[in-house]
């Protein structure tokens, strides 16, 4: 502590210099960190197997069906969005409707193209396939960002109070063990 002191007192006349540009790098990295920015997610909450013999005489079809979800839980747009499969589905749709561009890549990788993805917004991919083997996601790719698969859960959604209630009590808890913590570090 005294060190800075001494270093600050040492830079007496160039004192309002540097504080003027420590505030404006502050202040860049403030704006920096907290830019509107890109932030895409996606993953799958299940898939669901069928295996239906449609008559007695016939052979069993197996039907796959999966939902597949990209969200942008950033601030900004994202756009030229391409998600990736492994291969074709049987069907697919996307949730909700939207232009988008289908393509096949020399791999055999199956890729469709969405123009974009508002802040906030969920696209949902419904797949059904016939094959027992059925595609699976790879990847999604944008030029705005890197994408993270993070996985889904299908969860019950409370309301306004029973939100309110578990956050007051998380507050509760935060204050309490801080509180406690000082009264274990300072005493009474």
């Amino acid at each position: 502590m005294h060190l800075l002191v001494a270093l600050w007192t040492w830079l007496g006349p160039a004192q309002q210099f540097v504080s003027a540009v420590a505030l404006a790098m502050l202040t860049a990295f403030c704006l920096w960190l907290f830019r509107a920015k890109v932030q895409l997610i996606w993953g799958t909450t299940s898939s669901n197997y069928h295996d239906f013999k449609l008559s007695e005489d016939g052979g069993k079809i197996s039907v796959v069906t999966e939902k597949f979800y990209i969200q942008n839980t950033g601030r900004k747009a994202a756009t030229d969005i391409e998600v990736v499969f492994s291969a074709a589905p049987t069907s697919y749709n996307l949730w909700s409707p939207r232009d988008h561009n289908r393509k096949f890549l020399e791999n055999g990788n199956f890729v469709v193209h969405v123009p974009s993805l508002a802040p906030k917004e969920l696209l949902i991919v419904d797949m059904i396939d016939l094959n027992p083997n059925a595609p699976r996601l790879l990847a999604v790719n944008c030029p705005d960002n890197l994408s993270w698969r993070v996985e889904f859960a299908p969860i019950r959604q409370f309301g306004f109070w029973v939100n309110s209630l578990i956050a007051y009590f998380m507050l509760a808890g935060l204050i309490g063990t801080i509180y406690l913590g000082l009264q274990l570090a300072f005493g009474a």
